[in-house]
């Protein structure tokens, strides 16, 4: 009879051993800072040197951030908490009226393509509002490609010597100017809100992606705009007809149950 109890305590302790130890795995696992789901953050996100102290809190880049002023809520929240993850990142947000957003200035440099890494607007960005902005941008792109071209031609000694011509032939190949692609961050009202990168900032990659992931998705319902989760949709889609991403589409689709069943009664 002793043996017996001094087994089932023995089995008991072991049961509690094993639930202690999941459970302290399965709070490390999920307390590590890791990238929001279902966006993974860029590889090519900065991260602090290995043997820089933690105390360091100076910022190693910068992200210039351009909204309109009916956003400066939400995006700020979004901000301070992309900040609290990414703590060496500093990011410079520049609210404007809706009529100026995309606003270029032909007299003068423009501070939207030089300046601005990514545009958060509050509406649709179609590729015709973008144009003006991929026309400035391919122009900018030109003049830096002269500019290097020049560069390089009195760099070289001689004129006549070919080798120093294919050289320079090899390292002035024209840079493409980046192609002007928006994306969808968010639904209100029905109405699908758009956003573009402007730069090869791969910050400005990493905060889109953050703003696109389950962290940044969360923040932006507080403020009533619906999650644009595209599998949660793609579901909602197929199996309820009244869901948000179905208002924003116009789409009327067919309920598969009623589908189903109307096939099956033929």
């Amino acid at each position: 009879m002793k043996d017996y109890k001094l087994l089932l305590v023995g089995l008991i302790s072991l049961l509690v051993a094993i639930f202690i130890a999941l459970f302290t795995w399965l709070w490390t696992s999920n307390y590590k800072n890791t990238d929001p789901l279902p966006i993974i953050t860029s590889e090519t996100q900065p991260a602090p040197a290995a043997n820089e102290e933690s105390t360091d809190t100076s910022p190693d880049s910068t992200l210039s951030i351009r909204a309109e002023q009916s956003l400066q809520v939400p995006i700020d929240d979004v901000i301070v908490s992309f900040e609290s993850r990414y703590p060496h990142i500093q990011v410079l947000a520049n609210y404007i009226p809706a009529n100026t957003l995309l606003t270029i200035s032909n007299d003068e440099r423009s501070d939207l393509i030089s300046d601005t890494d990514i545009i958060i607007a509050n509406n649709e960005l179609s590729k015709e509002r973008l144009s003006p902005l991929q026309d400035k941008l391919k122009a900018t792109q030109h003049s830096s490609n002269q500019n290097q071209t020049g560069a390089n031609s009195v760099n070289s000694n001689t004129d006549n010597d070919k080798a120093d011509k294919a050289d320079i032939t090899a390292n002035s190949t024209n840079k493409e100017a980046r192609t002007l692609t928006s994306f969808n961050y968010a639904l209100k009202d029905d109405q699908a809100l758009e956003g573009v990168v402007l730069t090869d900032n791969p910050v400005a990659v990493s905060f889109r992606n953050f703003l696109l992931s389950s962290a940044g998705q969360t923040i932006l319902e507080k403020y009533e705009y619906y999650n644009i989760n595209g599998y949660e949709n793609s579901v909602n889609d197929l199996f309820e007809p009244s869901s948000q991403a179905n208002k924003a589409s116009g789409n009327n689709p067919v309920n598969v149950a009623d589908a189903l069943g109307n096939s099956e009664s033929q």
